[in-house]
């Protein structure tokens, strides 16, 4: 009986209890402060209004009171939204404190007109100063009323704000080294980076943006744009700027939503902002505002239905219906462009401004045609690779042979077309792109064939067995060369796949799995170096001649050993080919029976195995997986993003004639380059060009207003219909009750729902 008691006495629930008791306590309010209170958050005009009196003559009550929420009697009253007993409250002089910045918080947009109107001492209205405790205020000391109205994103309270003449600071750069960064920092390295935060939250408002900006699409894109460059030096709030650059981005692609008519986008899409971006004038289609968004990887305004589909009708200018048009009689039509190609390039060097001329300058014809020339180009690199026109293979510096002369003019187009790219779109733009940098290589190397080949050709007159050449024969660099070119060249067909809808995301897929692949190889490197520094150090000692181990080896143990890992590149060698199974275990033996070696050897090169197979090789899958799912989820706005890259590639006025076409000297280059130099030597502009630049500013201004009218009257209704639970949609749910019942409670929803309504408001409170 004992024990049992003991027991409970253990295990009893009761056995320990925790003292508690308030160590940190708010000042008591009195009596008549509480009454003051309850008056506010009950709508009672008459009792605050007689508490207010009594404040005035007796004193015994602090009007500026705190309940035990921390909310004074103004603050009461923004929350309830009644804007009579906040008006009262002014008019006795409470403290506003931050009740601006509560108001604006809540959305209660009558309270902040309230507010902003509110008559200070000095008798001026504007936007009245901030008078808040910096450790126990709701707000840190850099928010501003205009910069929590942009939180917010609400349109109203944003040009009640913007109309007073609210300014917000211009966030440094975020390498900045000025004494206010530097200074800033280095008191508080936090609340500086927070800071520059909340700026850019304000300034990726849409609403702010929409009121604030002349051309708000710009904006968008330019911050869109430093936002994603912050993300990545800032790597605490990386998501936090990504998510604004997200915003930003769908801002743009939501004010596009809005046109209404072709004529409204193009507008819009043709606009010049900049005058380092002007193109010709006499374009008539520039796609300018494209061009931006292709600049600033705004993906969703590019796959934007409205833009493709204006895009789309340039492209297949001068052949309407063909997206209705049957694949065969596509085939056949594209067959028979690409075989004309020669006769429209001959056209067009002699007659630029023919029917023909102005035929082949259409888009969609300039990509068959140049598609078609670099097919044929492809088709004379298999030719020569078949050595058809070539005799003596032995000969040190062979002529170029037939094909060889055919392959030439077009390794000249290519890098005509390249430097003209450059010049056109700068190098910075030009290096941008991947597919530049493989261009380059590929020219390169065609370079460096011809170069090698001419001086094997120069320097070596005669016919010799090829086994008895010098390793680094002119000729044999310059083949090697050469099939590298080759496999480059094919491969460079690969960008042509973006065209198709089912080709394009397999080809952006595997680009981005190609990333992939360079970031293992990084991990892959270290660990392949680690391992081979390793066996190289154990087996180095038990390196032999192939001579010594034939005449001296004897037995199954020497039979099976070799110099795998004698030296640290043929250790590398050993090691790389080890993942593709072409190194058996025996490479870990030695000539004498040293177990421990072997067995300390036989272990590193299990683990090297187990850790580039299992975990890396996997690790690789996973995240080429991960690529793929990546791009397979966004399918369709990643592959028109691409399909626009290269469709503007064939936009632009020049480039009209395909390899080798392209560097025969024509009329109109001629007069091109006159041109350029009179207005180089003369410094004169276009004339007659500024009046059509007002014309064209003041259609896209007015094309912008309407954009930003329907998007802020959609934001507004979309705002309306998902802000839950109002007065009138419970109005609305009482009057929807069925049954015999309904029209009784009709009736009386009509009488007690708003009390009902606040009194919901209140206990959520």
């Amino acid at each position: 009986m004992t024990q049992l008691y003991y027991k409970k006495a253990i295990y009893s629930p009761y056995r320990d209890r925790i003292p508690l008791q308030i160590v940190r306590a708010e000042v008591e309010l009195s009596a008549e402060e509480r009454a003051y209170l309850t008056a506010v958050e009950k709508g009672d005009y008459a009792g605050v209004k007689h508490a207010l009196r009594e404040a005035e003559v007796y004193y015994n009550i602090d009007v500026n009171c705190l309940d035990p929420l921390g909310r004074s009697a103004l603050l009461i009253a923004i929350e309830n939204e009644n804007l009579e007993i906040m008006e009262l409250l002014l008019d006795h002089g409470i403290h506003t404190g931050d009740a601006l910045l509560y108001a604006i918080r809540k959305e209660v947009v009558g309270a902040v007109e309230l507010l902003l109107s509110h008559r200070r001492p000095s008798g001026e209205k504007q936007v009245p100063s901030l008078m808040m405790d910096s450790q126990f205020s709701e707000f840190t000391p850099d928010i501003t009323p205009i910069m929590l109205a942009a939180h917010t994103n609400n349109y109203e309270i944003i040009k009640l704000l913007v109309q007073r003449k609210v300014t917000i600071p211009r966030p440094h750069q975020i390498r900045c080294d000025c004494v206010e960064c530097v200074s800033s920092s280095e008191v508080d390295s936090l609340r500086h980076s927070r800071s520059r935060l909340n700026i850019y939250k304000a300034l990726a408002s849409p609403s702010l943006i929409a009121l604030s900006s002349e051309d708000p699409i710009l904006t968008a894109f330019r911050l869109g744009w430093e936002l994603k460059e912050l993300s990545k030096v800032e790597n605490e709030f990386r998501q936090e700027y990504e998510e604004l650059s997200q915003q930003c981005k769908r801002f743009a692609k939501d004010l596009l939503d809005q046109a209404r008519s072709s004529r409204e986008l193009e507008t819009i899409l043709n606009h010049r902002d900049d005058q380092s971006e002007e193109l010709d004038p006499r374009q008539c289609h520039n796609l300018a505002k494209l061009k931006l968004a292709i600049k600033y990887h705004q993906k969703e305004f590019v796959a934007q239905p409205n833009c493709q589909q204006l895009l789309a009708t340039l492209w297949y200018d001068g052949f309407p219906g063909w997206r209705r048009r049957h694949w065969a009689v596509k085939l056949v039509t594209c067959f028979i462009i690409g075989l004309l190609f020669p006769v429209f390039s001959l056209i067009y060097l002699l007659a630029p401004k023919s029917a023909l001329g102005n035929f082949i300058k259409k888009p969609f014809i300039k990509f068959i045609c140049h598609t078609a020339s670099y097919l044929t180009f492809l088709f004379l690199l298999l030719l020569a690779s078949q050595h058809i026109a070539r005799t003596n293979l032995h000969m040190q510096g062979p002529p170029p042979t037939v094909v060889e002369w055919m392959i030439l003019p077009w390794v000249l187009g290519f890098i005509w077309a390249e430097i003209k790219e450059m010049w056109d779109g700068g190098f910075t733009e030009y290096i941008h792109d991947w597919w530049n940098l493989m261009d380059f290589a590929m020219n390169s190397l065609y370079l460096a064939t011809i170069s090698l080949k001419i001086v094997a050709y120069v320097k070596y007159n005669s016919s010799r067995p090829r086994e008895e050449w010098e390793m680094w024969h002119p000729t044999l660099i310059a083949e090697a060369l050469f099939a590298i070119a080759n496999i480059f060249s094919s491969l460079r067909l690969i960008s042509l796949f973006t065209a198709n809808s089912h080709l394009g995301p397999l080809q952006i897929s595997l680009g981005r799995m190609l990333l992939d692949i360079l970031k293992f190889l990084f991990i892959y490197c270290l660990v392949l170096l680690a391992f081979a520094n390793g066996l190289n150090q154990l087996y180095f000692y038990y390196e032999t001649k192939a001579s010594e181990e034939h005449n001296n080896c004897k037995g199954i143990r020497c039979e099976r050993q070799n110099n795998a890992f004698s030296t640290l590149f043929e250790t590398l060698q050993s090691l790389f080919w080890s993942i593709f199974g072409l190194l058996n275990l025996y490479v870990t033996n030695v000539k004498a029976r040293h177990e421990f070696t072997e067995f300390i050897g036989a272990t590193m090169f299990g683990t090297y195995n187990v850790i580039s197979l299992v975990v890396l090789l996997n690790m690789l899958i996973a995240m080429m997986n991960n690529s793929y799912q990546l791009i397979a989820d966004h399918a369709d706005i990643e592959w028109k993003f691409a399909r626009t890259k290269l469709w503007m590639s064939y936009f632009d006025e020049g480039g009209t004639l395909p390899p080798p076409f392209n560097i025969v000297p024509s009329p109109k280059s001629v007069w091109y380059l006159l041109m350029w130099l009179h207005n180089k030597l003369c410094r004169r502009g276009p004339l007659g060009d500024d009046t059509h630049k007002c014309e064209n500013l003041r259609e896209f201004t007015e094309v912008i207003r309407n954009l930003v009218k329907r998007y802020v009257a959609a934001m507004i209704r979309s705002a309306k219909t998902d802000e839950g639970l109002t007065e009138e949609n419970f109005k609305v749910s009482i009057s929807g009750t069925s049954g015999a019942h309904s029209y009784t409670c009709q009736r009386a929803s009509a009488c007690w729902s708003k009390s009902v309504f606040r009194w919901l408001k209140i206990q959520a409170t």
